[in-house]
């Protein structure tokens, strides 16, 4: 993978739960590295694993690491607003 460079952070409408904490973080966070895949791209048991192999990525790529907080809150905003099973 190549190096993170930074990307546009797309409107707010894009992500749910727009202009609150735990979505700013995960847009702030996420956007340093790649445009992510929206909550609802993924069922909720993919993501803890998602942010694991992302969070490597920042680390390889010489990008502050997250805090274990941080990881918490992006983990759980991603679960929260995942894709529902049909």
């Amino acid at each position: 993978m190549a190096a993170c460079t930074a990307k546009p952070v797309p409107s707010a409408a894009v992500y749910p739960e727009a202009g609150t904490a735990d979505e700013i973080l995960f847009s702030s966070r996420c956007h340093e590295c790649h445009v992510p895949l929206g909550p609802k791209d993924r069922a909720s048991g993919a993501w803890p694993l998602i942010v694991e192999r992302m969070e490597k990525h920042r680390i390889e790529s010489g990008k502050t690491p997250l805090t274990g907080e941080e990881e918490r809150r992006i983990t759980a905003y991603l679960q929260r607003n995942a894709k529902r099973p049909s």
